[in-house]
């Protein structure tokens, strides 16, 4: 809540500054040059929908609402001259999901001698602003809206007309529940799903009020009982309210500007802190208006320095600004900072869910733009980080969560469903620290974030490290959901459409040497597999059914495919968690460079023993991934399994090449752990049409990969963070053209980039379709960061 209010001080106070020393005609030509008005419609904003979960193919929803400022509710333009006059779709963050509360809410009519004026509509959408101008022979009316706080949107509206005229605004509630595609999923109306929703239209003396009930629906719909959508107008009006719909009605004799504030409120507490923010906006509204411009000139100055961008290019640079800045949320409910998420309108990833993978790549993306945010996006991580006093896993000091977000698990005292302590995610923290560092050179930043990285770095060796040898493995915590009480894993077993749930080692090993059965999965494995960032990836023992009977009947083992764990304990025996019993590249890649900016911020604070420790174990893992982690066959670098012994060279076992090509093939490039003889190897694979360099290129599993499928999560589809992670390690060991070139086939293969559709989750390797969960934040930051160090027309 600080930092909104530091933002718009200072956007408030340079407005003011600048508007003090300008004369009229200089602030008009100021207007027309500003670069938010080259940035039209860059994401559709338009939409109509008539269910409170409007659902695409995917179980998302299928309009992209406008947020900004951290706000926990967004707008629509209209996209019909049916909507024209408001801003559709209301769509509220209910705690940690989206849905829409109203199609048309507050939409503006306007009558002239009884009659309604017939107007024609231009609606557009700026970086910053929803705009939307009606025209008629006699009558104008110019609509403008921003967001003035965390929790207020700011509407002016201005009317020219030479004679009286009577204002009429009308809203109802949505009734209907749920549709995919347009499709009714449901026959239940909003009140029969939740009857204790209880939504209440209350006219207010300046305007009106939604009032919700208390609903704890853990996996869709979550109220407090005490939140509300607040509407406050400067104009009076005489409000009209009838079950689920409204009319308000004013009158005015001349032209007349006048401003309504919308407001989102999710507890009784907010409510009662925001009406003071309204009344400062309302006395001053152009102040906070020319302060969202302003911001957003800021942002757009800082964001935009690719001199040699095509327009094109710089317009997707815009677009990925606009998603991350929508993904914004203010602090509400646990969470103690502002975060970003990984996208507003997503199923599972709305409200204020927070990851710490996604944390590290959209803080380094916005540490060029919006730093402030990107700061808070880390602190809201590491407020959570596991203290040696915890009461619940006090072994775990220095552990980052895998989920945060409004509520806390119930273990944790709250009743949310999608806080998760399972596992965590790789160590790319101190990356995204030393880059907010660099754009900002605020050692206080450094001397802030060092210790917590510290802690963290070192959970990683006690925690994750089960043969103590400096290469950590990724693994799964002690969960309900992974072990019973006394720590026994549990297993399923696949035979054909049979599952067959056992419990601990010695009944794993029993079906094992009876064999007969497909495949044998875990909760852990599965944790595992979140804790690398790469779901259900093959290097993890991931495979369809169908593809694993075809790579047995090629002359591959059943058993190739099975994960094993161990056990990691303390030195007093105490049961930490599991390791899988392989060594990952990718992990072992980023240790590497968090050892290196470890040790630059050792530097930079004056702590030379820990920087020369920090650098030793850099060395130590470097020499590891060349000796242990390249398979000279094949050319590239694999996850290695752990055996009983160390091999005769001091690995612990031989790289996994049987599961195949994946992205952590060249993690050693991007992290700069590779030799450059080993680089050169890595990039023929990646250049290789009949291996990652596909209409779009570096997919998550090579073609060759035994488990590839085009649109299988991590075993095909191409995410832009591994693709760019590839571009930097290409350009790291000197083939900076190739990877221009490839930049420039992901920009002009990618389905919709250019367009005016949301950044999505990932795309087809082989036909560039879009995938995913829309206005996606990790691809929106990867996307930034090729604009600024690929994407280039220069020659």
């Amino acid at each position: 809540m600080i930092l909104r209010k530091t933002l718009t001080a200072i956007a408030v106070g340079s407005v003011i500054t600048l508007a003090g020393c300008s004369n009229s005609t200089e602030e008009a030509t100021s207007v027309e040059q500003l670069q938010a008005n080259n940035f039209q419609n860059v994401i559709d904003r338009t939409g109509s929908p008539e269910y409170m979960r409007d659902y695409d193919f995917d179980d998302h929803q299928r309009f992209n609402p406008f947020f900004d400022l951290g706000a926990w509710h967004g707008h629509l333009l209209p996209d019909s001259d049916e909507g024209m006059g408001g801003f559709p779709g209301t769509a509220l963050l209910t705690e940690e999901y989206i849905n829409f509360m109203a199609n048309d809410f507050d939409r503006l009519s306007v009558f002239k001698d009884g009659k309604k004026v017939e107007f024609t509509m231009e609606a557009y959408s700026l970086p910053g602003a929803l705009v939307q101008t009606l025209t008629s022979d006699d009558v104008t009316v110019e609509m403008t809206l921003r967001f003035a706080s965390d929790r207020t949107s700011l509407l002016e509206t201005k009317i020219t007309t030479d004679e009286p005229v009577e204002l009429v605004w009308d809203g109802e509630l949505l009734e209907k529940t749920h549709a995919k595609e347009g499709e009714a999923q449901t026959d239940k109306t909003i009140a029969e799903t939740y009857p204790d929703y209880n939504r209440q239209i209350v006219a207010t003396d300046d305007g009106l009020k939604v009032t919700f009930g208390e609903v704890r629906s853990t996996w869709d719909l979550l109220t407090s009982g005490e939140s509300e959508y607040q509407v406050h107008k400067s104009i009076e009006t005489q409000t009209n309210v009838e079950g689920l719909s409204f009319t308000s009605t004013a009158s005015i004799a001349e032209s007349t500007t006048f401003y309504t504030t919308y407001s989102h409120v999710l507890t009784a507490e907010e409510s009662q802190a925001e009406q003071a923010e309204i009344k400062k906006i309302m006395a001053t509204p152009t102040d906070y208006l020319d302060a969202s411009e302003a911001r957003w000139e800021g942002y757009l100055e800082m964001g935009l320095t690719n001199p040699n961008a095509t327009p094109e290019q710089e317009r997707v640079a815009v677009k990925a600004m606009e998603t991350l800045n929508g993904n914004w949320r203010g602090a509400a409910g646990v969470m103690e900072f502002d975060s970003v998420t990984p996208s507003v309108t997503a199923r599972w990833f709305s409200g204020n869910q927070t990851w710490p993978w996604d944390t590290w790549k959209q803080a380094y993306a916005m540490a060029h733009f919006n730093p402030e945010v990107a700061k808070d996006n880390i602190r809201a991580m590491f407020a959570f980080q596991i203290q040696a006093d915890d009461e619940l896993r006090p072994w775990d000091e220095g552990f980052v969560p895998d989920l945060l977000s409004y509520n806390k698990s119930p273990e944790r005292g709250g009743d949310g469903g999608n806080w998760n302590e399972r596992n965590t995610k790789p160590s790319l923290a101190a990356w995204a620290v030393m880059e907010v560092y660099k754009t900002t050179g605020d050692k206080e930043w450094i001397e802030e974030m060092y210790p917590m990285l510290v802690a963290y770095h070192d959970w990683w060796l006690r925690n994750r490290d089960n043969n103590g040898n400096g290469i950590p493995e990724y693994g799964a915590s002690l969960d309900k959901a992974h072990n019973t009480p006394e720590g026994d894993m549990f297993f399923t077993v696949v035979r054909g459409d049979e599952h067959e749930t056992i419990v601990g080692q010695a009944a794993l090993d029993k079906v094992v040497a009876e064999g007969g059965y497909d495949f044998i999965e875990s909760p852990a494995q599965i944790a595992a597999s979140w804790e690398s960032g790469r779901d259900d990836a093959a290097a993890f023992g991931f495979i369809d059914i169908d593809q694993l009977n075809e790579y047995v009947a090629n002359g591959g083992k059943r058993s190739d495919w099975d994960v094993e764990f161990a056990q990691n304990r303390a030195e007093d025996g105490t049961l930490l968690g599991y390791s899988l019993l392989q060594e990952s590249v990718d992990q072992a890649s980023y240790m590497y460079s968090d050892n290196k900016y470890l040790a630059e911020m050792a530097d930079i604070l004056g702590k030379e023993s820990d920087a020369k420790e920090f650098r030793e174990k850099a060395e130590h893992l470097s020499n590891y991934i060349n000796t242990c982690m390249f398979d000279e066959s094949t050319n590239f670098y694999y996850d290695i399994r752990i055996e009983d012994k160390p091999l005769a060279n001091g690995c612990a076992g031989k790289p996994i090449v049987e599961r195949g090509k994946g992205p952590e093939g060249w993690s050693p490039l991007f992290n700069g752990a590779a030799t450059q003889a080993h680089a050169d190897a890595v990039v023929s694979v990646m250049k290789d049409t009949e291996e990652f360099n596909t209409h779009v290129p570096l997919g998550t599993a090579a073609l060759s990969n035994p488990a590839f499928g085009p649109d299988i999560y991590w075993r095909g589809r191409v995410w832009v963070d591994q693709f760019y992670f590839g571009l930097k390690g290409m350009e790291s060991y000197g083939y900076r053209d190739d990877a221009i070139e490839m930049a420039g086939a992901f920009f002009d293969n990618a389905d919709g980039l250019i367009q005016d559709g949301p950044i999505r989750e990932n795309y087809n390797p082989l036909t560039g379709e879009q995938q995913g969960a829309p206005n996606f934040s990790w691809s929106a930051a990867h996307l930034y960061m090729l604009y600024n160090d690929f994407f280039t027309d220069a020659e």
